[in-house]
């Protein structure tokens, strides 16, 4: 992952307290990088076109998981744990 999409994650993480705040903080991260539609399930499949279109496929959702990973409590971590894609998360 770039040091741009890491370093600029939101702060504060979700907890049964702050929902609100957290969602509108992570929507905006996520459209802000261009991530967005995964959460919303537009790329739920990965591509068939080509080895590099999985590639790059594979990584954009992997860094949306790796957004709601680092952007969750502890307790919450176990409810997004074994998402498949990030709109299951």
């Amino acid at each position: 992952m770039d040091r741009g999409i890491a370093s600029s994650l939101p702060t504060g993480k979700l907890d049964k307290n702050n929902y609100a705040s957290w969602s509108y903080k992570m929507h905006q991260y996520l459209l802000r990088h261009g991530y967005w539609s995964y959460v919303q399930g537009a790329h739920d499949t990965s591509p068939e076109s080509t080895h590099r279109d999985f590639r790059a496929w594979e990584q954009s959702a992997s860094k949306v998981m790796y957004c709601f990973a680092s952007c969750v409590g502890e307790l919450l971590l176990s409810y997004i744990r074994d998402a498949k894609m990030p709109r299951g998360a």
